[in-house]
């Protein structure tokens, strides 16, 4: 069985597809949005880098066009428009319900809701708030927003349209850069570093032989592909007959999480096995595998002995506790791996630039570079533009906006590398909390600049811990090929996001004004402006004790990255360091740890052979575990349509550990 498509064989993208794919996105966010989101029937299909409102319909779409194969074959998608969804589907995948748009509204239209004489925001915020970026703050805008409209009354979408076209644009801005960077960037990662790119292997795997003479895709013919399918579904199955006979035990086996308590004031260890993370990271190099769950199991030991010796670090009045220390560790290797990824790809960035400045090399080549590099100045010139706009002096936008690129850049790039969707940073790491308030200090900044940045910080821009589209991009280029198709890819972008983000805010805002905000959001108001306010009158100065921690997890990262560079066996990856203790550790570890053993117990006493033909279960894991969640969802929908049975979670009451 053929797994492993020439890369001759590009899949190629169609007007249908296009079309089809931004149906799609319209369809599956004002279902979920609308239907879905705070039944508890999808307890959070906007959870990771490349969520399960991806996989739900693009698995709906291959078991249609398996449907189509046999009645109509005429009707039967090819690979690539298939393909093309999926793409189109990840571009915009983190943007619903708190991926992101929930947020965004919330922010936007809480100050002037929220503000009261015991927060002080009239006297401490209001002046800097930069209030053209917001909705029209009128009662009639906001309190009904919050509050609901009377019976009969329309949405005030008036209200919205100034906010929402500035916030798409710099967003499309935003979207713009990453495609850009990612074209510069392709060739060495794919040539240069020979990433594996998993997450487009998946979808490349699935699809193969569709265009071909057979009904359905070539891995379906595989025995050991139903059985890990079964392995995962039957359980869902059970579970399901459980929804309507209460005294049934439900199997939790793929769906809870575990607990080994380690002691008071300790670290817990998680235990949890996604089929989906299983699925993916079989494709992941070892190394890489071993470094995500060695590392995580060491934070677990450094974080017991900073208990039980009381270590802190930084001044008396907010010392860094073991989870801080760990965080801010990280966050120095995070920066470490994004300087570093600039330095491997220097020899490449300079034949570039002698391409671009030349002409020398293939035209077709030296154009496309051309417009990256025209693009990446315009899209990263608009976006500080606005920065400066809402309030941010022009040399803080330049720092925060490369912080923000570096962090992103090493993210995207490490997503390309492990296959694993969930490799979401602290929370303050991702646009530069971190690094202004724990290691410049906010006095540093104007009252007035700080409050942009914190704006710009905040999950009301280009999304939270999830990155809208940029994570996409390689694998894009990875599966449709920027060589062949270059017109076509930028199309597929930049047409599925703002269709997304569009699509997203209005269903958002439609259920917010006619369900209540306060009810429907209840447990999602908190946007922020408290811990600004705070700051601004209490502003922090640097302090030697976190940058030396921050120095000390860099410092980590290169002495790895080195002796990685001087010794081709060596066995870690820095990304070990920079995750340590994060979502990916704490909750999926275990995970990582069982395809690792079982990738190298077929490794070796089977050789490339044996892993190559086990490839087949563990994608019929990942396509069980969407298809049980489909007809889990089926079933909620219809049967129990206000009290739905959660069915994918990433488990929020240990989001305060990260």
């Amino acid at each position: 069985m053929k797994l492993e498509p020439n890369r001759d064989e590009t899949p190629r993208i169609t007007l249908r597809g296009l079309v089809l794919g931004l149906l799609t996105i319209a369809a599956t966010f004002y279902f979920y949005i609308g239907k879905i989101q705070g039944t508890g029937m999808l307890g959070h299909a906007v959870s990771s880098q490349l969520p399960v409102v991806v996989y739900v319909p693009f698995v709906l779409w291959l078991f249609l066009n398996v449907v189509a194969k046999q009645l109509c074959p005429r009707l039967a998608l090819r690979r690539g428009e298939l393909l093309t969804i999926f793409g189109m589907l990840w571009v915009v995948g983190t943007i619903p319900g708190y991926g992101w748009m929930g947020y965004w509204v919330l922010t936007l239209a809480a100050p002037a809701f929220y503000d009261s004489a015991e927060n002080q925001w009239t006297e401490i915020l209001f002046d800097f708030l930069p209030w053209h970026v917001f909705p029209d703050p009128s009662a009639r805008v906001i309190d009904t927003f919050w509050l609901g409209l009377p019976e009969g009354a329309p949405v005030p979408w008036d209200g919205w349209i100034g906010a929402t076209g500035q916030w798409l644009s710099v967003s499309v801005a935003m979207v713009g850069f990453g495609l850009c960077m990612v074209v510069l960037l392709q060739r060495q990662w794919e040539a240069g570093e020979k990433l594996t790119f998993p997450l487009a292997q998946l979808p490349l795997d699935l699809t193969a032989g569709f265009d071909g003479p057979h009904r359905m895709p070539a891995i379906f013919h595989s025995r050991l592909f139903w059985i890990g399918f079964a392995a995962v579904f039957l359980p869902v199955l059970y579970n399901i007959a459980s929804y309507f006979m209460a005294g049934l035990p439900r199997i939790g086996i793929y769906w809870d999480l575990y607990n080994i308590r380690l002691g008071e004031g300790f670290p817990t260890l998680h235990f949890r096995i996604m089929p989906l993370v299983v699925a993916v990271t079989y494709l992941c190099p070892l190394d890489i595998l071993a470094s995500m769950f060695l590392f995580h199991l060491l934070a677990i030991l450094k974080g017991a002995a900073m208990t039980r010796i009381g270590f802190t670090v930084g001044t008396a009045g907010e010392p860094l506790h073991w989870n801080e220390i760990l965080h801010l560790e990280s966050y120095g290797a995070l920066i470490f791996i994004g300087l570093w990824t600039i330095w491997l790809a220097r020899g490449h960035l300079r034949a570039v630039w002698r391409q671009v400045r030349s002409g020398s090399g293939r035209r077709a080549e030296v154009s496309r570079y051309r417009w990256a590099l025209s693009g990446l100045a315009i899209s990263g010139g608009y976006v500080l533009i606005w920065m400066v706009a809402i309030g941010m002096s022009l040399k803080a936008a330049l720092l925060i906006f490369s912080i923000a690129v570096l962090t992103y850049l090493v993210v995207v790039k490490l997503i390309a590398a492990t296959g694993c969707a969930y490799l979401l940073t602290d929370p303050g790491h991702i646009k530069g909390i971190t690094f202004v308030d724990e290691l410049l200090g906010t006095a540093l900044l104007s009252p007035r600049s700080y409050v942009g940045f914190r704006l710009f910080s905040s999950t009301t821009f280009f999304g939270n811990l999830r990155i809208p589209a940029w994570p996409s991009l390689p694998h894009l280029l990875r599966i449709f090929s920027m060589k062949r198709q270059p017109g076509w890819i930028t199309t597929l972008v930049l047409a599925a996001f703002p269709v997304g983000f569009l699509v997203a805010a209005g269903a958002t805002l439609e259920i917010a004004y006619t369900e209540q905000a306060l009810v429907f959001f209840s447990d999602s108001v908190g946007p922020g402006y408290s811990e600004t306010a705070r700051n601004l009158n209490n502003p922090q100065t640097s302090d030697l004790g976190r940058w030396l921690v921050f120095l000390a997890g860099a410092a980590e990262s290169a002495v790895l990255a080195l002796l990685r560079a001087r010794f081709h066996w060596f066995p870690l990856h820095p990304l070990g360091v920079a995750f340590q203790y994060t979502i990916v550790g704490i909750v999926f570890w275990f995970s990582l740890f069982l395809v690792w053993a079982v990738k190298v117990s077929l490794l070796r006493y089977g050789g490339k052979a044996a892993y190559l033909a086990g490839k087949p279960f563990f994608y019929g894991l990942a396509v069980g575990y969407v298809s049980g969640i489909i007809l889990s969802v089926g079933v909620d929908f219809i049967w129990f349509p206000d009290a739905g049975h959660n069915v994918h979670s990433w488990f929020v009451e240990i989001k305060s550990l990260i």
